[in-house]
């Protein structure tokens, strides 16, 4: 199965964003393996085929729809490597919203500063403690409407806060993605630089899609 997955690449220039990259791998091998992470809870290694992907990505879009975003808007993600990260990436890219990843142990008004000067919309987090490190500085993050935890639990002093089991629909079905040009914003890294504020590294789909197909090349010098 890997070696099949391995030599059906996806040329760059037969889909028009990353999210289109990910619809066609979903079309093209639905039930083969897309990712596997660690499951903490039951203490053992899982798997989601690309068909369940898709499934998982559909309910984060439709819950992003429900915030009536416009394309271009900024949202974040705080999360470790976790199959929501993905999710959410992939549903905030096909309703073209640009990502803003953050660190996960960054320093409260760092964060604070990043979500202002990327004007970022939805801020999705992981952890409780997260939040009681963040609650401090909620009130500089003025852009922000929604924070959404994967943990559950509430703040009543917080009311933009609510956790992905409430946010999140029992299931959706994926939507078309707007048009979309390659050379549109995907994401907005800030790196924190030498000295003064973190600046911003913004990457188009182009720019990420050409990386991904080298990479290709890299891992298959004989292709």
């Amino acid at each position: 199965m890997q070696n099949k997955i391995e030599l059906d690449v996806i040329e760059p220039e037969s889909v028009s964003s990353l999210h289109g990259l990910f619809v066609e791998r979903v079309r093209r091998s639905p039930d083969l393996g897309a990712y596997r992470y660690f499951d903490a809870p039951r203490n053992e290694w899982q798997a989601l085929t690309w068909a369940q992907m898709a499934e998982q990505t559909a309910r984060w879009q439709a819950a992003l729809i429900g915030e009536r975003l416009n394309p271009g808007d900024r949202v974040g993600i705080m999360l470790r490597n976790c199959p929501q990260w993905i999710m959410f990436d992939q549903a905030a890219l096909s309703l073209g919203l640009v990502v803003v990843p953050l660190y996960t142990v960054d320093r409260p008004d760092s964060v604070a500063y990043i979500t202002q000067d990327s004007g970022m919309r939805v801020l999705l987090i992981e952890t409780r403690e997260q939040w009681q490190a963040l609650r401090g500085v909620a009130g500089h993050m003025e852009t922000v409407q929604r924070f959404v935890s994967l943990d559950t639990f509430a703040d009543e002093s917080e009311p933009r806060l609510t956790s992905a089991s409430t946010w999140l629909p029992t299931q959706a079905a994926l939507q078309p993605e707007p048009s979309c040009d390659v050379h549109a914003l995907a994401t907005i890294m800030y790196t924190s630089g030498t000295t003064g504020k973190p600046k911003g590294v913004m990457l188009s789909h182009r720019n990420i899609l050409a990386n991904a197909r080298r990479a290709q090349d890299f891992r298959c010098p004989s292709r």
